[in-house]
């Protein structure tokens, strides 16, 4: 028997988890590890943090999976994506990392603007935001031109740790296409767009495809992991392109949507897709020479925990009485309510709205209360709320040719039967959970055997160690009320956005702040 190891490097920690050649846990660790606020919008991490995370838990999951560590046949990286910390020729970090949640680089973007929202579009499959790697680096450039010049590589998570384990300075095609400098066609940093925006080709690392060995466990490596020395590096991915793999999404028909903070949903296509309206984006898979076609919705599951902390003292109280989650509690009065929640509708756009809308004066919408609404009605409002949106982004999808047969669901969500169940009934189609929850470290292993020839491609190897756990099929019933809901719920944003409620709501909140 043979293991794999994957290091999921998350945007709140590092979860490393070693799988043996079926796809089975043997041992797993976590570590949490600190952003930094320098200003309210901005978001940063300390590089060095990460690889520390990466050093205990390689070593905690491999004690506790009581395994000879030269039985590891190769290692993988999934990551937090549009992170970018520049470093020196040494590797050692200039800065602290900008997050992908950072909202600094307004300014750059627009600079940006100048190339052509659409020129960009086509080129890397992205729109312009803050959200994606390019205009931080810009950033960079434009505010700390010593530390851009003295820069020896911009580098992702994923390409930080991969240096720290080999020595090497490389990526990898799925993790580049979400920093808006690669050609998602050609698989290949963008000569175009890396002129026009002056970020020379030389400080970007080697863009390498998924799954591909690129080194081995240096001395020192192993001497901080406790990895062997001489073990194989693979390159890994994207995080929400690993959780694809994990769950299976690696054949056209299949769709996948991860439901943590916020919702990554991906389809599988094999050709880059676009949208005309630009409402959704195309990334490279994390399987060689593959796309997904992805939406991405800001708050979701964060709507819930505002809810919890907000709104569910009691439920909170209760379970440290009870010594359970506050979320099974809150979810057992959903289950009170009836499909539809009494006529509530929830929007759930608390911090803007991504995918299709990309509207970042949104915000979050409660309509239909009534006096004999009570907390069940409101919970299951808000679980509603998250899968209309969800369906908006399936049915981009289905306009643009891509063909959805199933939903494959991850995240924390997945916990919830009673919201399982909604989603198959207001997606009408059936919902599939796995047996491996932690579906990214599982994308990520699978990569890891493919480049180590454990496995033979990505595909086979997900048909053979992903396991479903659950199919729940569509209530007929319920998905007639659904229906005629989901109706009302499109209308309610566009109102909304047609008499620019949001747009003065935002320019009277930034005068009262």
């Amino acid at each position: 028997m043979e293991y794999l190891v994957a290091i999921d490097a998350g945007t709140i920690g590092c979860r490393t988890i070693i799988f043996n050649e079926k796809g089975e846990e043997v041992g797993r660790a976590y570590e949490e590890y600190q952003s930094i606020y320098p200003s309210p919008t901005w978001v940063e991490q300390r590089a060095d943090d990460w690889w520390k995370a990466t050093c205990n838990t390689l070593r905690v999951a491999l004690s506790r999976a009581k395994i000879n560590v030269k039985k590891v046949a190769g290692v993988s990286v999934t990551n937090q994506r549009e992170t970018i910390v520049p470093v020196n020729e040494e590797g050692k970090p200039l800065r602290n990392a900008i997050v992908w949640q950072d909202r600094r680089t307004i300014e750059e973007c627009r600079q940006i603007e100048a190339i052509g929202r659409e020129k960009i579009y086509h080129i890397t499959g992205l729109t312009i935001d803050p959200y994606f790697s390019a205009p931080k680096i810009l950033w960079i450039k434009n505010n700390e031109k010593e530390v851009f010049d003295e820069t020896y590589k911009f580098m992702l998570v994923h390409d930080f740790i991969l240096m720290k384990l080999t020595g090497e300075f490389v990526t990898d095609w799925s993790n580049a296409s979400r920093t808006m400098l690669f050609d998602i066609n050609a698989f290949k940093w963008s000569q175009e767009i890396c002129d026009k925006l002056e970020i020379p080709l030389d400080k970007l690392p080697t863009a390498e495809p998924p799954a591909k060995k690129i080194g081995e466990v240096t001395r020192k490596a192993s001497e901080e992991t406790g990895l062997a020395e001489g073990t194989p590096v693979i390159t890994g991915g994207g995080d929400q392109q690993c959780g694809a793999i994990g769950i299976g999404v690696v054949k056209e028909g299949r769709i996948k949507a991860t439901t943590g903070t916020g919702t990554f949903i991906l389809a599988y296509s094999n050709k880059p897709v676009w949208d005309p309206k630009m409402r959704v984006l195309c990334s490279c898979h994390a399987d060689p020479g593959r796309w997904v076609i992805e939406a991405s919705i800001f708050t979701t599951g964060a709507i819930y925990r505002w809810f919890r902390d907000q709104l569910g003292h009691v439920e909170k109280a209760l379970a440290e009485i009870l010594r359970e989650d506050p979320y099974d509690i809150l979810n057992k009065e959903a289950e009170k309510a009836p499909p539809g929640a009494g006529g509530i509708l929830v929007l759930p756009h608390f911090v803007g709205a991504g995918a299709p809308h990309w509207n970042p004066d949104a915000r979050g919408v409660i309509i239909g209360l009534a006096l004999g609404h009570t907390k069940s009605h409101m919970v299951r409002a808000l679980m509603e709320g998250v899968c209309f949106e969800i369906r908006k982004n399936v049915e981009v999808m289905r306009q643009l040719g891509l063909k959805v047969d199933e939903m494959r669901i991850t995240g924390g969500a997945t916990r919830s039967k009673l919201w399982n169940q909604i989603q198959a009934d207001i997606y009408n189609l059936p919902v599939m959970t796995g047996v491996i929850e932690e579906a990214t470290a599982l994308g990520a292993a699978i990569l890891a055997g493919v480049g180590s020839g454990v496995y033979k491609s990505v595909s086979e190897a997900a048909e053979e160690v992903v396991n479903v756990k659950e199919r729940i099929e569509p209530n007929q019933a319920n998905r007639e009320i659904y229906d005629e809901l989901y109706k009302i719920y499109g209308e309610i944003y566009e109102v909304i956005e047609e008499r620019k409620i949001y747009s003065k709501l935002a320019s009277l909140q930034s005068e009262v702040s």
